[in-house]
């Protein structure tokens, strides 16, 4: 049997499952992040993933900009609770998006590792890796 990668839209982002323990969540050019469509993401990932354990490869491309309430919202709190993910690399091309990223765990610690890059490369790297040793 051949698993065929799905493909789901938000109205920030294209989620991609790329196999039955991977998602890859691309954001789209010149998006804003707000709490509200990063909800939306979140909750499209979590139902297309449902209660099976999985890693998450996010991709931030350079042309994005964020308003504040999405740094004050813990979009991940139902992980804590109601998830399987194992494991989330998010690889922000822009060095301040990658920095708020970085400030955005560091007030809403995850349970799950968590690897923060600009090196698309490194980050699949690390997530096969977490997925080895957690296996």
């Amino acid at each position: 049997m051949t698993f065929e990668p799905r493909q789901h839209e938000t109205s920030i982002a294209t989620i991609v499952v790329v196999s039955t323990d991977l998602v890859e969540i691309h954001y789209h050019p010149g998006i804003v992040f707000n709490a509200q469509a990063v909800g939306e993401v979140q909750m499209k990932r979590r139902e297309v993933m449902g209660s099976r354990p999985y890693a998450t490869l996010t991709i931030i491309p350079e042309d994005v900009d964020y308003n504040m309430d999405a740094m004050k919202q813990d979009a991940g709190k139902t992980d804590r609770t109601q998830s399987q993910l194992l494991a989330s690399a998010v690889v922000a091309k822009a060095s301040m998006i990658e920095m708020l990223t970085k400030l955005y765990f560091s007030y809403f610690p995850q349970l799950h590792r968590i690897y923060v890059t600009d090196d698309e490369k490194a980050a699949r790297a690390w997530l096969e890796l977490q997925m080895e040793e957690i296996a």
